[in-house]
């Protein structure tokens, strides 16, 4: 590995898509212990943390921050001095900057079978889930009584949505194999870390069902049996999929988006 000109801080918001980030962060840590990184978490609030607004004006983790060794002023790697957004970016930067592409196959076909599924798995998995969990989330954390008529009302959307990620499902499950175990070919790829946060929001919700698909549990087990995936959750906290950390919380009438929430008895 080459000597870090820069030192990454990774903004962690708790249950994110931040989550892939760390455990990349944390796969390196394992085979460089010279790498370092710094990791600041924050609590989800309702309607956000207002404290990433102060890290990047969009205030969406993950968000990176970069501090150079020497002192210099931090690169442009974006758009503003030292900051790195959206998750996908941020895995393609840590794999080519600190990790020497250590998660880009060598082989040409799995160089190719990598790139197609980090496509899929940001592109397809990962937003036919945003859409299913959109329609489902607000049944859960509205109060009573439009609970019940956002849940009426989005069910039609909820089994369209559900009923388009079995064929998704059934692509990542024929794509395994002994010789290929992983997305990324015959060892593991930056497209492994892409379909983590999709695999993981369908397993825990449900759209999943990983006792039809082996391959697939096989996958899903072998990493989060990873040391280095178990460290992101000491470290980074719990992946709550189904409350985000909120369960008994419920919107006040009238003021959602507003910033106030109050929890049940």
């Amino acid at each position: 590995m080459a000597p870090q000109t820069t030192i990454p801080t990774l903004h962690s918001l708790e249950h994110s898509q931040a989550h892939r980030c760390l455990w990349m962060l944390e796969e390196l840590s394992a085979v460089d212990p010279t790498f370092k990184f710094n990791l600041k978490t924050y609590p989800r609030q309702v309607p956000y943390n207002k404290d990433l607004l102060t890290v990047f004006r969009l205030g969406k983790s993950p968000i990176m921050t970069l501090e150079t060794t020497d002192g210099s002023p931090p690169p442009v790697i974006q758009f503003e001095p030292g900051v790195l957004t959206e998750a996908k970016s941020i895995l393609e930067f840590i794999n080519e900057e600190y990790a020497s592409e250590r998660w880009t196959p060598a082989s040409p076909e799995d160089k190719r079978r990598n790139r197609f599924f980090n496509e899929f798995a940001t592109g397809t998995l990962t937003q036919k889930c945003d859409f299913t969990l959109l329609f489902e989330i607000l049944g859960q954390m509205a109060p009573w009584p439009l609970s019940w008529l956002y849940r009426v009302m989005g069910l039609p959307m909820t089994m369209r949505f559900k009923s388009d990620l079995q064929p998704v499902f059934d692509i990542l499950e024929e794509a395994l194999s002994e010789e290929k175990p992983w997305f990324g070919g015959a060892e593991i790829g930056v497209s492994d870390f892409n379909m983590s946060w999709g695999m993981e929001v369908a397993v825990q919700r449900g759209y999943c069902d990983l006792s039809k698909y082996a391959k697939l549990r096989n996958w899903y087990e072998r990493v989060e049996q990873r040391d280095a995936k178990r460290r992101a959750v000491e470290r980074g906290g719990t992946m709550d999929l189904m409350w985000f950390g909120n369960k008994g919380t419920k919107f006040k009438m009238g003021e959602l988006g507003a910033g106030e929430q109050k929890k049940d008895d």
